[in-house]
């Protein structure tokens, strides 16, 4: 029988949101107020980047719960943006260029899921392999960039607009926040990646594919690093081979910061949300505190390491309780 009343802990995630209010209040007063920060142009740049953000790390999140980690993104989301800037020359619309868009960005990821799983070789080594394989094929293929896009290119920046403010990317992580909430909840395949991340023997032992639940997971994740890639680069009329260069860097603090174990075996959807808006807010606010940008990576390395550190704290805890528990059923 328990003895005493249980604490209510604050969870990781209920901290970052109370963080985030915090930082928001004090920009209100630091930072200009709603002709600042604040302003309408500015919250649609948040929003934007916000959108490319988080899409991208839905599926960095359901790979790092498996323990495992995928450092080309940067470099599949410029793939694709190169091939949809190809498409969209030939005078084809987002129609066309986006799924398109979605099939290559599903395959390059699914493809260091085998090499990975085919060979045994770690995630972290393979796609630094691939990284460089893709930004050389890029450099091979494409002289510096594409130029001269036309209407059909930057019609998804520019003119989805509906209600005169509201853009179609905002609707569609809008959408896609919904849908990996509830998928995130009641998805047997995502219990699958949880069971992965805990205990790969066990997790074949209880009857999972890991081979192929894994390339899945990285299709899935290579898919919608399209809607990333096509948010990023319709934003002009010219698209280099680098538009993609370090975004691995930012998908991957907003999972950790977010709450998801670097070892993986926990993490969930909504904590990666707060951690991509954190990083969203984080470039703007510097700007309009007049803040040299240059000090983006500094507070992006600094967040990285203090998110991994409390990771790795909540874990031992976890790790020792365990003990206790097991020990007592032991001993009962």
């Amino acid at each position: 029988m328990e003895t005493g009343s249980r604490k209510k802990r604050v969870t990781t995630e209920g901290f970052l949101g109370i963080f985030i209010i915090i930082i928001l209040v004090g920009l209100y007063f630091t930072a200009g107020g709603t002709q600042g920060f604040f302003s309408i142009q500015n919250i649609m740049t948040v929003l934007r980047m916000f959108s490319a953000l988080f899409i991208a790390s839905i599926g960095m999140t359901m790979i790092i719960i498996t323990g495992n980690i995928d450092i080309s993104v940067g470099a599949v989301v410029s793939v694709i943006a190169v091939v949809m800037a190809a498409i969209s020359l030939t005078g084809a619309g987002i129609a066309v260029f986006l799924p398109v868009g979605m099939i290559v960005g599903g395959i390059l990821c699914a493809i260091n899921a085998f090499l990975m799983t085919k060979f045994n070789i770690p995630s972290l080594v393979i796609t630094l392999a691939t990284m460089q394989i893709f930004n050389g094929a890029l450099l091979w293929a494409v002289d510096g960039s594409l130029y001269g896009l036309g209407p059909n290119w930057t019609w998804f920046s520019f003119e989805a607009i509906f209600f005169n403010y509201v853009p179609l990317y905002v609707i569609i992580v809008a959408v896609l926040l919904v849908a990996s909430l509830l998928f995130f909840k009641y998805s047997r395949f995502i219990k699958r990646l949880y069971a992965i991340g805990n205990n790969v023997q066990g997790a074949r032992y209880a009857g999972i594919n890991v081979e192929k639940t894994l390339i899945i997971a990285y299709f899935i994740a290579g898919v919608l690093l399209a809607f990333s890639s096509v948010i990023f680069a319709t934003f002009g009329t010219r698209v280099t081979t680098t538009v993609g260069n370090l975004f691995e860097m930012r998908v991957i603090a907003a999972v950790i910061v977010g709450g998801t174990s670097a070892l993986g075996g926990s993490g969930k959807i909504y904590g990666t949300a707060l951690g991509a808006l954190l990083l969203s807010i984080i470039s703007p606010a510097l700007v309009h505190l007049g803040i040299n940008t240059f000090w983006m990576d500094f507070f992006l390395g600094t967040i990285i390491v203090i998110a991994v550190i409390f990771s790795a704290l909540k874990n031992i805890d976890f790790k020792s309780n365990f003990s206790k528990i097991a020990k007592k059923e032991a001993n009962s």
